[in-house]
């Protein structure tokens, strides 16, 4: 099924958002309001595919956009009523929000799929007002070994995400870090929530 085939049957769809591979559309369909990512070339296709299979592993562990449909160039996922991380983040949510990045990207890390981005995680993050918050564009995620998303977040961390935390030791993080770069034990990640002042 393509996108061109159930466009009409989409009610009040508008274009959200457009990138390099694929444009964002929202709408109703199904009763269900939905966006829809459709492959902007056939090139991108592959892009878009792989993308909902990985949303499918990640949406187990209740990670991103809830898969709806997916189609031979597009995939649909629950649309997501939140702004992007850069938009939101302060000094009284922070923590929180933080505490909350941290642990989806250790849970990425288990599941041995690297979203990457996460050193840079302004647009690709959604917080909803409950703070909530969800990654999105999976599109450049790729499954396989030397999975970072734990240490790109703390790269995040140390350069901007420590204004919105408790002081603490920037050093002794980094040495933590290099630790569970290592061996990405619970141990070594409860070490780095420690030091954080984030609650396991």
């Amino acid at each position: 099924m393509r996108f061109d085939k159930i466009k009409d049957k989409i009610k009040d769809l508008k274009l959200i958002g457009k990138g390099w591979r694929g444009r964002v559309y929202r709408g109703i369909y199904e009763g269900k309001d939905l966006a829809f990512k459709v492959a902007s070339d056939p090139q991108f296709i592959p892009n878009i595919q792989k993308e909902g299979k990985i949303l499918k592993i990640v949406n187990k562990e209740g990670i991103g956009g809830r898969l709806f449909l997916t189609g031979e160039d597009f995939i649909a996922y629950d649309f997501i009523e939140g702004k992007p991380l850069n938009e939101v983040i302060n000094e009284k949510n922070g923590r929180i929000i933080i505490s909350k990045l941290l642990k989806q990207a250790r849970i990425l890390d288990k599941s041995g799929i690297n979203k990457e981005e996460l050193h840079r995680p302004y647009k690709n993050v959604l917080v909803d007002k409950n703070l909530n918050v969800y990654l999105i564009d999976f599109e450049r995620a790729r499954m396989g070994k030397n999975i970072q998303n734990v240490n790109q977040f703390l790269q995040y961390i140390l350069n901007e995400g420590y204004k919105y935390l408790p002081p603490f030791d920037k050093n002794k993080l980094i040495e933590l870090a290099k630790e569970y770069k290592k061996n990405k034990t619970e141990e070594n990640f409860k070490k780095i929530l420690g030091l954080l002042g984030i609650e396991d």
